[in-house]
């Protein structure tokens, strides 16, 4: 049989995992990386242990598999589309990878937004302006702040165009992952010029663009020897990381969005084209599937429950240490056992600022309504509840623009937590579908545009309806409506009040 080997290089790990051509994930890797976060901004780390997890999960993947690497036909990507790496001449790092949610360059997105009209980044870039999160920001702010380093750059590469490069010997990247970079102008598919001589970037180290699925060739020797792989193994250019999540979730077509609470909250509608009365609100970027477009707003996500976790829950870390259950299941219970509406706490998910419609990248979180009686369960239920409730309003502000969502597929982390895929359809009041290893929707995805382009499969529509299943799906319960109605205005009239306080 055929397989596949579809990558996923993601905030704090990168994932391998080997696809036959049935469908079927023969074996996975995940191997992880810290991240430096200080108090400024800057959330960085060392390229040398992004290579080193590439190499563990690719080699590992290989012999946890038992595939013969001769029939691994090709390699497909996602990847995060904000983590910047800059190189010399010699492809060597002059400073560490600074991830996407880094915000160093708050300043300078806002000096872009205030120089390029908001008509001009709607058209360009599908945003109502440059963020910090964006790599021109980020790029900027090495230019203005370690000048020596923005001079010596001769490749401003994403993290998956490095790879990339390391097995094909040349930079690429693609269409969905260019078009969440601020210099990248998603109608006509190609590099903004006026950004780039605004900001003295020259395309020449830029990589190539090309089409989401693009078969690039072989992988070098040098490369297949050094990872273990076969000579004669294409390698695919693949799609940024939403984009194959949504694929490898089967949402490809109009009333399925997908959902994915993991590091960011992040939520997808595919569409065909861009609607022109957009006011940049809700982002626009290009699809992983060539040729189409989606809406992917975002906040904070999961990273709250993880902080609650860890700061919190030290009792049920010593359960999980000592073989009991899994710290996240008894954080689980615990919200099972409190009532809908967490007695009047409300929790406003904003640890790295707020989502649309707000989108201030300086909200912080925010307990409310606090009393005697709360406990902890509350206050894990209310992260789970105001994160849901942002997923809503992120959903409306889709729904205005024409891409109302029926169901909602749900992937991720978040997913693999029974109290909280209720509280999202309970809110939502749609059905809340968790798709069957949808922690591995990314490889999933990359590896039916790989598939495809390698003439394994016939189209992408194809592979997605024969190979996406369903784990679990729940349904809104009617007995909640009433009080999740009253939170979310409650929710709403706070964000709006403490909005223009975040400073």
């Amino acid at each position: 049989m055929d397989y596949i080997l579809g990558i996923d290089i993601g905030t704090t790990a990168i994932k391998a995992a080997m696809i036959g051509a049935d469908g079927k994930i023969y074996g996975s890797q995940t191997s992880e990386y810290p991240l430096s976060t200080l108090p400024t901004g800057e959330v960085e780390a060392e390229l040398k242990l992004y290579e080193d997890a590439f190499a563990a999960s690719v080699k590992g993947v290989i012999q946890k598999s038992g595939v013969d690497v001769k029939e691994i036909k090709c390699i497909g990507f996602s990847s995060t589309a904000e983590t910047c790496v800059f190189l010399d001449e010699e492809n060597r790092p002059l400073c560490k990878v600074i991830a996407w949610m880094d915000t160093r360059a708050t300043k300078e997105a806002e000096y872009l937004s205030a120089h390029f009209s908001r008509e001009d980044a709607i058209s360009k870039i599908g945003f109502d302006g440059i963020y910090a999160i964006h790599p021109v920001s980020k790029i900027l702010a090495v230019k203005n702040k370690t000048p020596e380093i923005f001079e010596k750059t001769r490749m401003f590469a994403q993290i998956k165009d490095y790879f990339i490069f390391k097995l094909t010997g040349k930079y690429y990247t693609d269409h969905s992952t260019a078009s969440d970079h601020g210099f990248f102008d998603i109608t006509n598919r190609c590099y903004w010029k006026e950004m780039l001589d605004f900001v003295g970037m020259k395309e020449e180290y830029l990589p190539e663009l090309t089409a989401p699925g693009t078969e690039l060739g072989v992988i070098t020797k040098e490369a297949a020897k050094f990872y273990g792989l076969d000579p004669d193994t294409k390698i695919n250019v693949g799609a940024f990381d939403q984009g194959c999540g949504a694929v490898g979730a089967g949402n490809i077509k109009a009333g399925i969005a997908s959902e994915s609470t993991g590091s960011a909250l992040v939520t997808v509608a595919t569409i065909d084209q861009m609607n022109e009365e957009s006011d940049g609100s809700v982002p626009t970027l290009c699809s992983g599937i060539p040729g189409k477009y989606m809406y992917q707003p975002y906040c904070t996500g999961s990273i709250i429950v993880k902080w609650f976790r860890d700061v919190f829950c030290q009792v049920e870390k010593d359960v999980e240490a000592k073989g009991g259950a899994n710290a996240y299941t008894q954080m689980d219970s615990l919200v099972m056992a409190t009532p809908a509406g967490a007695d009047g706490l409300i929790m406003l998910p904003y640890f790295q600022g707020s989502g649309i419609p707000e989108l201030n990248e300086n909200a912080n979180g925010v307990y409310y309504g606090i009393h005697a009686g709360h406990e902890r369960g509350h206050f894990i239920r209310a992260i789970m509840e105001g994160i849901a409730i942002a997923l809503k309003r992120m959903l409306e502000c889709e729904a205005k623009l024409g891409a109302t969502a029926t169901e909602i597929r749900s992937l991720g982390g978040g997913s693999k937590s029974k109290a909280w895929c209720q509280i999202k359809a309970d809110i939502l009041g749609i059905p809340v579908k968790v798709v069957e290893n949808s922690e591995s929707t990314p490889c999933m995805g990359c590896a039916i545009l790989a598939g495809v382009a390698n003439g394994i499969w016939p189209s992408v529509e194809y592979a997605a309806d024969k190979f996406v299943a369903i784990k679990e799906t729940y349904l809104p319960n009617p007995e909640n409506a009433e009080v999740y109605e009253s939170l979310y205005k409650k929710y709403v009239e706070i964000t709006k009040a403490l909005d223009p306080t975040f400073r």
